[in-house]
Order: structure tokens, then C-alpha cells, then sequence
């Protein structure tokens, strides 16, 4: 009997043993680096479900990239930012593999927030890591909570002050022309010295935002570029320093509970505050950037090709800011690049937010 005792004792500890060790791999598995970045918390529920991607994939990370890839410095580096549109990102990403990059240094992050109670969708982390890059480095981040709109913005790229490296953040509805990044270099070159252009949209169409008029915004017909007050989002590449400045700002403004950003005569304005009223002003971080242009007299560069054709087309899908069955694109694409393209103004015309020209 004893000696029976002493053998389920043994068959115990050898069992315990192999589970503390089976933890022990596991934990190793998921807290060293696999692709220069360190593994934050997993969610206990979503941990085996990840477990395969986190063995299979070099790509995938959970938050944010490490100290070593963040100081890493591109010439362009592509922000993706998605929640739970798999196919709306594969039609992105499909897009963006067909621009023509040269040899050029490029990095493209997808990354992927969660639900407010900390779910992400499967589908679209399955899409994200299935797709093969073919000009550069590529990684997939998971953000460990949920961050929304604001934070998919605000805090996922972080350039240094004097970074060369250019940026664009790409929504998942959006898609990209062959051209697009042609066009981003020879703005940023004659531009990025320029203190009131705060960065530089890719959307072919916008509307104005005088509270009396939201047409269509017309750009003037002798200038392929013009600088108009307000940003577009969809497809907006940062003038790095006056980005810096913004998020600092940014930081200390949305702390006061009190401020609310209102620009006169802007419809923006209008819209936020019918957000608030719904509880839902976290979906606009927009009106933040709007506020801070207005106050510090700032211009978002706008491209201004014939028939409205975008560097990006907006596919209008259902999602925060649309809803519904998804409408036709929001404008042409520019398919076909013409020399003529690359004669840019040194002082591009300004407009106001009615869209009239205006002395400076």
C-alpha cells in the first residue's frame, strides 16, 4: 500500500511539473518578440484562438511596436487602420500592393482595434495576416483594448521631430491609386517647410463646410494643388512637425472636460455637438485637428486633378460614419499620371471654408 501511495505521489508531482512547464512555454511563446516587438496582455479568452496565428505568423503583434521598429526610419510608412471590415481591408491592401513604390524603403501596419468589451473580429485578423506585401516591411497590430477612432489616429504613429519619413493613415474603406505615393514625395518635398500646411489630403472630393453651403468644393482651374482649412481623412499623409505640435496640444485640450472645440461658421461644428447630444462624440477626432488649424491659421494641401479624380476613393461603407447599404464611390480615380502633375505652385491659392479664394 504504501508503495502504491508512493507511485500516485510521484505520478503527481511528474504532472505538475509538466503542466508548470507546459505555462512556463507558453508564456515564454507569447511574451518574447517575434518580430522586434514585445507581447503585451492577451485577453484569456481570445489566448488559444491566437495561439496558432501568434506560432505561425512573423507578422502579428499585440499593441504597439517596439522602441527598435518605431525608431526605425522609412521613406514611407503606411498606417491601416480597420475594426471589422475583413473585406473592405483586403480591398485596401490589394490596392496599396498595386502603387508603385520604386526603391523606395516602405513599411505598411495594419493595425486592428477591438469592441468596447475588448473583442476583436477573427475575420479581419485573418485577412490582415494572410496578405503577402510586396515592397517592404509589413506587421499586423492588435491593440490590447479598445481605442476607437480617436486612438486609431492619434496614437499609432509617433515620428520623431526631425524624421524625414513620410506618413499616410488609410481607413479600411478607402483604396489607393497607383500614383499615390508619386504625388505624397513632391508634396512633401516642396512643401513640408511651409508652417501653415499642416499635411496633405489624397481624396479627389470634399464638400465645403460653411454652415450655408455644403457643396461640392471646387478647387481653382489653373492649379493641380490648392490649400483649403479644413483636413480630409480620407487618405491624410502629416506634415510631421506641425503633426507633433497638434497631438501635444491635442493631449492637454481633450484633458480639460470643460473645452469644447467650435469653429464659427463651421459645419463640423454642428455635426459635434448633435454628437454629443447622441453620445457619441468619441466618434469625431476630427473636430480636435479642425479646432487647432483654425486657431493656429493652418491649411491642409488638397490635390485638385480634373472630374474630382482622388489619389483615394471613399467606398462610403456602412460603419461610424455611414450607414445603410454602401452608396457609389465618393469620386474617380487617377488611373493615368501626367507630367504636368508635377508643376506645383510655390504659393498655392487658399480657400476659405466656402470654398472662395482668398488674398494672402
Amino acid at each position: 500500500m504504501k508503495h502504491t501511495n508512493k507511485g500516485w505521489t510521484r505520478a503527481v508531482v511528474f504532472l505538475f511539473v509538466l503542466i508548470m512547464v507546459g505555462i512556463y512555454v507558453a508564456w515564454e511563446v507569447v511574451r518574447k518578440p517575434i518580430t522586434h516587438a514585445n507581447y503585451t496582455s492577451v485577453w484569456s479568452e481570445d489566448f488559444f484562438g491566437l495561439m496558432p496565428k501568434l506560432q505561425n505568423s512573423s507578422k502579428l503583434k499585440i499593441d504597439t511596436v517596439s522602441l527598435n521598429d518605431a525608431q526605425k526610419q522609412y521613406d514611407l510608412r503606411m498606417i491601416a487602420i480597420v475594426y471589422n471590415r475583413a473585406n473592405s481591408l483586403k480591398r485596401l491592401l490589394k490596392s496599396i500592393n498595386g502603387a508603385d513604390f520604386g526603391k523606395d524603403s516602405i513599411k505598411l501596419e495594419v493595425w486592428i482595434d477591438r469592441s468596447k468589451e475588448g473583442k476583436f473580429d477573427t475575420a479581419t485578423i485573418d485577412a490582415a495576416v494572410a496578405f503577402e506585401f510586396k515592397h517592404g516591411d509589413y506587421s499586423v497590430n492588435i491593440h490590447t483594448e479598445h481605442v476607437g477612432i480617436y486612438g486609431q489616429w492619434l496614437s499609432t504613429w509617433k515620428p520623431q521631430l526631425n524624421s524625414s519619413e513620410i506618413a499616410v493613415i488609410l481607413e479600411d474603406d478607402l483604396t489607393v491609386s497607383p500614383h499615390f505615393y508619386k504625388y505624397l514625395k513632391l508634396v512633401h518635398k516642396k512643401y513640408d517647410n511651409v508652417p501653415e500646411i499642416n499635411g496633405y489630403a489624397l481624396q479627389g472630393h470634399s464638400i465645403k463646410h460653411f454652415v450655408h453651403d455644403t457643396s461640392t468644393l471646387v478647387g481653382p482651374k489653373d492649379s493641380h494643388v490648392f490649400l483649403y482649412p479644413v483636413l480630409g481623412t480620407w487618405g491624410f499623409s502629416p506634415n510631421t512637425k506641425n503633426w507633433i505640435k497638434f497631438l501635444d496640444w491635442f493631449a492637454v485640450a481633450h484633458s480639460d472636460k470643460d473645452f469644447v472645440p467650435d469653429i464659427p461658421n463651421n459645419i463640423v461644428s454642428n455635426w459635434y455637438r448633435q454628437f454629443i447630444q447622441s453620445g457619441k462624440s468619441d466618434g469625431m477626432w476630427s473636430i480636435w485637428h479642425i479646432y487647432y488649424a483654425w486657431e493656429h491659421m493652418e491649411y491642409t494641401l488638397y490635390c485638385n486633378f480634373p472630374a474630382h479624380l482622388g489619389l483615394t476613393v471613399n467606398w462610403k461603407e456602412p460603419g461610424l460614419h455611414y450607414s445603410g447599404q454602401a452608396s457609389k464611390p465618393s469620386n474617380g480615380m487617377l488611373t493615368t499620371w501626367r507630367d504636368e502633375y508635377e508643376n506645383l505652385p510655390d504659393n498655392p491659392s487658399h480657400l476659405n471654408i466656402a470654398g472662395n479664394k482668398i488674398p494672402v
